[in-house]
Parts: C-alpha cells; structure tokens; sequence
C-alpha cells in the first residue's frame, strides 16, 4: 500500500457515507445554503459517492451545473 492509498476511502464503505443519519448531522442545503445558488457552476473535488453533488445539483437548478470529481473510478 503507497501513502496514498492510506489516507483514501474504500470503495466498498461508500454506501456509509450516503445515509439518513449524516444527512440529518450534516445537511449539505443547510451547511450550503448561503454559497450556492441557482444558476451557478459548482466544482466539488473529492465528492465520493455525491452526498453533497446531489444536493447541489438540485440547489443550482437546470441553469446550473455540478462538475464533480473523485481521486477513485469506483466513486
């Protein structure tokens, strides 16, 4: 395993990181809200599985855009 294998989130737990618990705890349109508004072009660099993209997408609307990127192919 290289260093940056290390410090990379398996594949196979990405499921645990999209479920009602951490939306509950961390809301993406809550924490969001303020920063990202319809019609914007939004970046999210390591997005994993999309908790956050998803929620994004929805706040920039059909006239905005998510690009989102993640260090793993399987994410």
């Amino acid at each position: 395993m290289n260093d940056k294998e290390k410090h990379v989130c398996p594949v196979e737990r990405a499921n645990g990181l999209d479920n009602f618990f951490r939306k509950l705890v961390q809301n993406p349109k809550k924490i969001l809200k303020d920063y990202v508004k319809e019609g914007m072009t939004v970046l999210d660099v390591g997005c994993g599985p999309g908790f956050f993209s998803v929620e994004i997408a929805d706040m920039v609307g059909a006239s905005g855009k998510v690009i989102a990127a993640d260090l793993q192919q399987g994410m």
